[in-house]
């Protein structure tokens, strides 16, 4: 009888892992692409976002979990569960306000499986509200804005200067729409190669540079 039991249990054992594998995705095997997060320089009592793009490199589908390190700086977190298909890419907002000076980070673990993870490095720049680089006109806040054309990249400082400020002195003096381009090339890919944007919100920049009628 014993023996006659063993197939049985081979076959049932099988169909129980197909199973896992199908009403538990996040369980089967698969990877991620996780871009680096900056906030940059935010004002004490503020608050700034920024996205978070993660993309599933792999072939299943994945059930993303998010978690702190160390919760000390009061990042926001994501969502707490998402679910990403294959060669898909998702955004999640990260959000800071920021309660005092100084500089603060924390690893923010990508949960995409058993045992299976990526870490980012979460950073922000808490600086006094009301100082020289926070004028009321220069809010970190807000989408950067070329012409009349929404970039979808939220502005951030890079050396003193907001982004948007650094693409406004590209436009001035440029003698036609293509030197314009090229100079906005030339500052995005030192933005890229700083850490101050990513790869794809380079692209969005230059792509709508490219759209802006400037000079007009």
């Amino acid at each position: 009888m014993a023996t006659r039991k063993k197939p049985l249990v081979v076959v049932s054992t099988f169909l129980a892992f197909i199973a896992w594998g199908v009403f538990f995705p996040s369980l089967t095997n698969g990877s991620v692409l996780v871009e680096t997060a900056d906030l940059g320089d935010v004002a004490v009592g503020s608050t700034s976002a920024i996205p978070l793009h993660i993309t599933n490199t792999g072939g299943s589908t994945l059930i993303l979990y998010f978690r702190y390190e160390n919760y000390s700086c009061n990042f926001s977190l994501p969502r707490q569960e998402i679910l990403l298909q294959p060669g898909k890419t998702v955004d999640v907002e990260i959000l800071w306000t920021p309660s005092e000076v100084g500089i603060c980070s924390d690893i923010l673990h990508v949960i995409y499986g058993r045992d299976l993870s990526e870490t980012v490095l979460v950073t922000g720049r808490a600086v006094e509200a009301g100082g020289p680089d926070h004028e009321p006109d220069r809010d970190v806040n807000r989408r950067i804005v070329i012409g009349e054309c929404d970039t979808g990249v939220m502005d951030r400082f890079y050396e003193g200067k907001l982004i948007s400020e650094l693409i406004d002195d590209c436009a001035d003096g440029a003698k036609n729409h293509g030197q314009f381009v090229r100079r906005v090339a030339d500052l995005t890919n030192n933005l890229k190669k700083a850490g101050t944007i990513s790869d794809k919100e380079k692209g969005a920049i230059q792509s709508t540079a490219a759209q802006a009628n400037i000079p007009r």
